[in-house]
């Protein structure tokens, strides 16, 4: 059978961009994480951003980059907070409040009927976004919580637990301005727990978009 993972991931998107008003006594400044447009309102701390699978794709955890046995999920999403929103260019800080995955169901995986859960443990988790040309998301995990997703899988031998904790406690993802998106591809996950038939290692990809405050403003990074 094959094992999956969290991604905690989780991510977010920021706005670069550095702004100068018409007089030098009144510099507007455009922080990494603007809504609405480049260089638009600044997101305060305290706001929250999610996202949904990009439509028309999956969440998907392979056991090996491009293998023939996986877990496809069709619903993800996913919650974080602004904490330090700072001027661009720049690195903001988030934190990653939500993390889910269902409608899953096991793709060539022997033995294996069906997905029961994939729950995302030790929730928060701390994030950042960078300006570009990077546009990188980082999700980390922390020694007394790390990144983890714990797998629950129907096999022919009954209910099998799967534990999975994300290699180096860090989750990698890239945000992009064209489809408001954050894209996390082939993320290694480590199995921590469970017997034989869960995967030594898992690999998680999914794309989410549109990301968008909760008024529903897209979220831009420059």
């Amino acid at each position: 059978m094959r094992k999956i993972w969290t991604l905690s991931a989780a991510a977010l998107v920021a706005v670069l961009g550095a702004g100068l008003a018409a007089t030098p006594a009144h510099a507007a400044t455009v922080d990494v994480l603007t809504y609405v447009s480049l260089g638009g309102p600044n997101a305060n701390n305290g706001d929250t951003v999610s996202a949904p699978l990009k439509t028309g794709t999956l969440a998907t955890f392979y056991n090996t980059p491009g293998g023939t046995s996986y877990i496809k999920c069709s619903v993800s999403n996913f919650g974080a907070t602004v904490v330090n929103n700072v001027p661009a260019p720049g690195t903001a800080d988030e934190s990653v409040t939500l993390q889910d995955f269902s409608s899953c169901t096991p793709v060539n995986i022997p033995t294996v009927t069906a997905v029961q859960s994939v729950v995302v443990d030790n929730l928060p988790y701390a994030t950042t976004v960078t300006s570009p040309p990077s546009y990188a998301v980082k999700v980390s995990g922390t020694t007394a919580a790390p990144i983890q997703t714990t797998i629950k899988l129907t096999s022919g031998l009954g209910t099998i637990i799967c534990v999975y904790r994300a290699d180096g406690n860090l989750v990698s993802g890239v945000a992009s301005n064209v489809d408001w998106s954050i894209n996390f591809a082939n993320q290694k996950f480590n199995r921590f727990s469970g017997p034989s038939a869960c995967f030594p290692n898992g690999y998680f990809s999914a794309v989410y978009a549109p990301v968008k405050n909760k008024p529903g403003a897209l979220v831009y990074v420059n």
